[in-house]
């Protein structure tokens, strides 16, 4: 049997989806945030989604509209699904924000979280090493790379607020 491979628009499809997942829990969780010092916090993180959600979508013309044609589905509406419940499944429950609003009380916490999702992201991206065409493993690596320099960037937040 062949080896099943994502080419780089789908893998960029799976980013797009979990930006969009991403912006919209924080965005509410920033409608839901009782503490303005949250509010602010969930605000600036659903920001950062919509930045990477642009990035990614000037990635797609990089990647251009091949998909892996037969070597991944030879049921393109049926691979598309797949691909967009994979990416409903991981990183971001697209409809927790409002409930994780509600749980969390203190920003380091809410930081915290935000700083696990984008591990969990990079995690994520580095499973399909394995199984993108070869061709496409420059745009996963720019995915990941975006990935590493928020992680970075909300690691310095952390430290600059609470490790002082």
């Amino acid at each position: 049997m062949d080896p099943v491979y994502f080419s780089g628009s789908e893998i960029i499809e799976m980013a797009v989806r979990i930006e969009e997942n991403g912006g919209r829990f924080y965005t509410d969780a920033s409608e839901a945030a009782k503490d303005g010092k949250l509010k602010k916090l969930f605000d600036y993180l659903a920001g950062e989604e919509k930045k990477h959600l642009k990035y990614f979508l000037g990635l797609k013309e990089l990647a251009g509209d091949e998909k892996g044609m037969g070597l991944f589905n030879p049921y393109i509406e049926e691979a598309s699904l797949y691909i967009m419940a994979l990416a409903d499944s991981e990183v971001f429950k697209r409809d927790a924000g409002k409930a994780f609003a509600e749980k969390v009380r203190v920003e380091r916490k809410a930081l915290d979280y935000a700083i696990a999702r984008e591990k969990d992201s990079i995690l994520f991206y580095y499973e399909f090493q394995r199984i993108i065409r070869e061709k496409d493993r420059g745009i996963l690596g720019k995915l990941i790379d975006e990935e590493r320099e928020h992680l970075r960037k909300l690691s310095e937040m952390r430290s600059g607020l609470f490790e002082k």
